[in-house]
């Protein structure tokens, strides 16, 4: 009888054992969600002449001679952008942020007529268009929409 139940008890040890390791493998850990990219579309419309550096954006109103400021939302840590120009041309954007606060402009990037890659941008610094400087693209700047597309992840 002894010999009955140390048998039993170990072919019941022996059986846990088995399915143990099958039991934690159902249990493992869910991953967490993948994030979500989240997207806001800013329609930025400019009028030239455009001498690159020059810019009254945020002073007249509705349409921005030669660029301008606007701001960004919670979370908006890349940039992408079209410029379509009346002129039919790839026009030069120049994009500036104040990254060290002392109220001037410092390029955080540039293109010619569209952005080839999502462009990094500093979340909660406004966004500062320059539109029309001959070193970034040669086409001349006459008037248009500039397209941003801003989003959490690239």
């Amino acid at each position: 009888m002894k010999r009955a139940i140390a048998v039993a008890l170990a072919l019941g040890l022996l059986g846990g054992a088995l399915v143990a390791p099958a039991e934690a493998a159902k249990r493992k850990k869910k991953k967490p969600p993948a994030p979500v990219k989240v997207e806001r579309v800013v329609e930025f419309d400019y009028q030239c002449p455009c001498v690159g550096l020059f810019q009254l954006g945020g002073l007249t109103g509705g349409t921005n001679i030669g660029g301008g400021p606007f701001l960004l939302e919670a979370g908006e840590v890349y940039l992408t952008a079209v410029a379509e120009d009346a002129g039919g041309q790839p026009v030069a954007v120049d994009i500036n942020q104040d990254l060290d606060g002392d109220g001037g402009n410092n390029s955080v990037g540039s293109f010619c007529g569209e952005t080839a890659e999502p462009m990094p941008i500093n979340e909660g610094l406004e966004i500062r268009v320059f539109v029309g400087d001959p070193t970034i693209c040669p086409g001349p700047a006459f008037s248009g929409t500039i397209t941003f597309t801003l989003s959490n992840l690239p």
